[in-house]
């Protein structure tokens, strides 16, 4: 894979630049790891975070179906 491809033509399919798509790809990346860490708390404890783990998966893959539709636009 080129490195262009790999930089420059991804981000451009999806509408942003390289580091437009690099912001948007940590939030999420942070969103997803924090997710995860309520996951493991509920884990241990079931009281806790009862439903959060699921809220922040639901809202990701709401935000990138959404993305991928706007892409497909292009």
């Amino acid at each position: 894979m080129g490195l262009k491809k790999m930089f420059i033509d991804h981000p451009a399919s999806v509408g942003e630049t390289y580091f437009q798509h690099a912001g948007r790809a940590i939030i999420m990346g942070f969103r997803m790891l924090g997710a995860g860490l309520v996951a493991f708390i509920h884990a241990i404890i079931p009281g806790f975070f009862t439903t959060k783990a699921g809220d922040i998966a639901i809202e990701v893959a709401e935000e990138i179906s959404e993305l991928r539709d706007a892409s497909s636009d292009l």
